[in-house]
């Protein structure tokens, strides 16, 4: 077997095992989401036989939405045609399960939810299961991958303690509440992603390892594949873009972002009303 035949093997078995953790779960209540929601309303969005299907659960009532043809679901820069779809919605606060055609909406930039706390999930359990765990933000750290004048900006407002090397970030990770990267991201398949740090990748298979993560992590340096596994391992929020940010109002934006992080959804669609659009999506129960 030549090298390259076992790391391709290699990649194939952490896949199967990386899976596996979903494996068992149980099932959640629909009682228990309704609880769980509270004033929010919830959105799930099903692609079925290539019709675009919505549904609601709003005020404790269940209804079902036909946005027709799937197809025909708008690109992710056609925000006004996109709008439609938090219709259902109202204007409360709204947790959102998409669709593999919608993954990639900045939700925040639909004229509706500017300035409307929007949480995005991967399923209804996923949200569930995040919205149970209790949100810590006491103890920061910040990581420095790409710009040192972020970071500067993020401790001088909020204090914490600066790192910006694989090991440091993995201990911190370890202890800290919040752990924010300022670093770029790089999206493989999920154990392989990554973000750059000062000494070298930071991969998924090594956040994998971790026996905790913080409950909010920021990862400003654009998409980057790593948030289903940091929400996996146990991460209540999850922040990052869905398209590159190289805008430098990111910096104030972030800034602005984790001066209010006990409600993180709200924080992001107010930073993002004040600083601009820049594509950020709060994931998990923000």
């Amino acid at each position: 077997m030549t090298p390259r035949d076992r790391l391709v093997r290699l990649e194939r078995e952490l896949r199967v095992l990386s899976r596996s953790a979903a494996v068992g779960r149980s099932a959640v209540r629909l009682d228990d989401v309704v609880d769980a929601l509270g004033e929010r309303a919830l959105l799930v969005f099903i692609s079925h036989r290539g019709r675009l299907v919505g549904v609601s659960v709003v005020g404790g009532r269940v209804r079902v939405h036909d946005f027709r043809a799937a197809r025909h679901v708008p690109p992710s820069g056609d925000v006004t045609a996109l709008d439609r779809l938090l219709r259902p919605a109202g204007d409360r606060a709204v947790v959102v399960v998409p669709s593999p055609e919608l993954a990639r909406v900045p939700w925040g930039a639909l004229p509706s939810a500017r300035g409307r706390a929007v949480s995005v999930a991967s399923s209804v359990g996923c949200w569930f299961r995040a919205a149970v765990r209790p949100l810590a933000v006491a103890e920061r750290v910040w990581v420095s991958g790409r710009t040192g004048r972020e970071v500067s900006a993020l401790r001088a407002a909020h204090g914490g303690r600066v790192c910006s090397t694989v090991d440091d970030a993995l201990r911190g990770m370890a202890r800290a509440d919040v752990v924010h990267f300022a670093a770029r991201g790089e999206r493989q398949d999920e154990l392989f992603s990554y973000l750059s740090l000062a000494d070298g990748p930071l991969h998924g298979h090594d956040l994998a390892g971790l026996a905790r993560v913080p409950s909010v992590v920021v990862l400003s340096g654009g998409e980057s594949g790593l948030a289903p596994l940091l929400m996996r391992r146990g991460a209540r929020v999850v922040v990052e873009s869905v398209r590159p940010s190289t805008d430098e109002r990111a910096v104030d934006l972030m800034v602005a972002l984790h001066a209010n992080l006990a409600n993180p959804a709200q924080a992001l669609a107010d930073a993002q009303l004040r600083h601009g659009d820049l594509g950020f999506v709060c994931l998990g129960a923000g």
